[in-house]
């Protein structure tokens, strides 16, 4: 962010947190390995290309209650919405993340990314007018969360697991991600970012029922461990099977395979944060769909969509 900017960005985090409490195409990607130095700075590591699944996930969030509403829709968020999100700091060639320094999940969504101010609006994750900029249109809204943050699906519906990579581009590549984190520096950051396949969002989920599909995006492996055993895999894949040896580059969208199918309600957790495929650094990317018309909805209020705001919606 450029300097004046990084100043209007910490006094609309400080207006936000202060009044509320304080702590509070379907495949699109972004999470590295992440250490945190004593300063509480959060930097970036590639994971190792021999890196297995890991049994359990490596943060986990307090539970969030599942909103009551139609079972059907998409209500609430997909993270615990009091849970903190980690927060772009610096200026563009030198930018990285405070850990837990943004605000909450909710206030980024309901009071930050309908901002006008480009770095303000995404300094917590990207809203859906960068997305529609970067990824072909369509809206999505992300939130950067540690990595092995739980994921709960929003509505009733058959969830599917869906595997492209369990590896970065941007390290796969050697494509140095501060130009995309946080409100993309356009002086850096085509939109075309790498040289061949990104991965998509790498690992990730779908829900869906008869109204709407949501989609869930860049998950770790350790995932793979919240699918039922019985019944859910689907031909040709287990829980045992070398994911990380099979799935260790980005490959084009139509490679992307379904690895397991099972039901799930409202609240259920479908899945851990992680770093694979197209991804600037460790979050979750959600996206709505409705399926009478195909069309991709803005889960947030932003300007410029119609039937936006889903996220928090009674």
């Amino acid at each position: 962010m450029r300097a004046g900017c990084l100043a209007v960005w910490l006094v609309c985090v400080a207006s936000v947190v202060g009044g509320c409490g304080g702590d509070g195409a379907d495949e699109v990607a972004r999470t590295p390995v992440v250490t945190v130095p004593p300063t509480g700075v959060v930097s970036s590591v590639a994971p190792s290309p021999t890196q297995a699944p890991p049994a359990t996930p490596v943060l986990v969030a307090s539970p969030t209650q599942p909103r009551p509403g139609p079972a059907l829709e998409p209500l609430g968020f997909p993270l615990n919405e009091e849970m903190r999100t980690d927060l772009v700091t610096g200026t563009p060639g030198a930018r990285t993340f405070i850990r837990g320094g943004g605000p909450s999940v909710r206030e980024v969504s309901a009071r930050l990314q309908v901002l006008d101010d480009g770095d303000a609006a995404n300094g917590a994750g990207w809203n859906c007018r960068v997305h529609a900029e970067y990824e072909g249109g369509i809206p999505a809204v992300d939130w950067y969360v540690p990595e092995g943050t739980p994921v709960y699906a929003t509505m009733n519906g058959t969830a599917t697991l869906y595997i492209n990579t369990w590896i970065n581009a941007f390290d796969y590549y050697g494509v140095e991600r501060e130009p995309y984190i946080g409100n993309p520096d356009r002086r850096r950051a085509p939109v075309v970012v790498f040289p061949g396949p990104s991965g998509g969002m790498g690992l990730y989920a779908t829900v869906e029922n008869e109204l709407f599909r949501t989609a869930y995006g860049h998950f770790t492996l350790s995932t793979i461990t919240l699918v039922p055993p019985a019944g859910s895999f689907i031909d040709g894949y287990e829980a045992t099977f070398d994911y990380g040896a099979t799935f260790n580059a980005p490959r084009p969208f139509g490679q992307t395979v379904a690895i397991a199918r099972w039901s799930v309600r409202r609240g259920d957790v479908i899945g851990y944060t992680g770093d694979a495929g197209y991804s600037e650094a460790p979050h979750l990317h959600y996206q709505i769909v409705r399926l009478s018309d195909g069309r991709s909805l803005c889960p947030t209020g932003e300007a410029g969509f119609t039937d936006g705001g889903w996220l928090l919606r009674e």
